[in-house]
């Protein structure tokens, strides 16, 4: 007898507590600020137990964290499946656009992650909070170049990461700054900058 389904119900499961805890403080940070929410008030928003919380974050500061790689995660695995669309360059556009779209939103919960969350070592190993985009760029930028909108002779890893580390900057001083600016302008931008000069003519 197969333990396969069990494990699978139970995988199931668990992902759908971390989900209920994270929507839940999302939820509470939006009304009454970071600062003022306790993990008791998350859980009692969720409908679990309280020490449900430290079984799937730490910290009230990991929710923070898990907020960027639930996001990256989930607009780059819609990005990569994408039908109807045959260039490489526009998959990538459509993805800094729809994260520009998201980080918009909660700019306020956003600027705390870096202000409280990020540590200048995460940014240097291309953590920053969640919020890399290098492994779901560095994919997008080989099909470019397997489709020659991309000089396929440059190694995807280094585009990959100078791309990521221009978006990050740029992240980290719409976060920083007192103007609103459209995100969005900024990331397209940086994909223009940086991969216009590098096509195949």
């Amino acid at each position: 007898m197969s333990t396969e389904p069990i494990a699978s119900k139970r995988e199931q499961g668990k992902l759908e507590r971390k989900e209920r805890l994270y929507e839940a403080a999302l939820t509470l940070f939006r009304l009454q600020g970071y600062e003022a929410t306790t993990v008791d008030q998350i859980t009692r928003q969720a409908g679990l137990a309280k020490g449900t919380f430290f079984n799937y974050f730490p910290t009230k500061d990991a929710v923070l964290r898990y907020m960027g790689t639930r996001e990256v995660g989930r607009l780059g695995a819609a990005t990569l499946g994408l039908t109807g669309t045959n260039s490489s360059i526009g998959k990538l556009k459509r993805l800094m656009n729809a994260l520009a779209a998201s980080l918009e939103r909660d700019r306020e919960l956003v600027s705390l992650i870096f202000r409280k969350g990020v540590t200048v070592a995460d940014l240097m190993a291309g953590d920053a909070g969640g919020f890399s985009l290098q492994p779901t760029v560095a994919l997008l930028i080989r099909q470019a170049q397997r489709q020659r909108e991309i000089n396929p002779d440059l190694d995807s890893d280094t585009l990959a990461a100078a791309l990521d580390a221009l978006y990050l900057q740029q992240l980290i001083r719409w976060c920083e700054s007192g103007n609103q600016y459209p995100l969005a302008d900024r990331f397209t931008g940086i994909v223009d900058l940086l991969l216009t000069g590098i096509t195949v003519q």
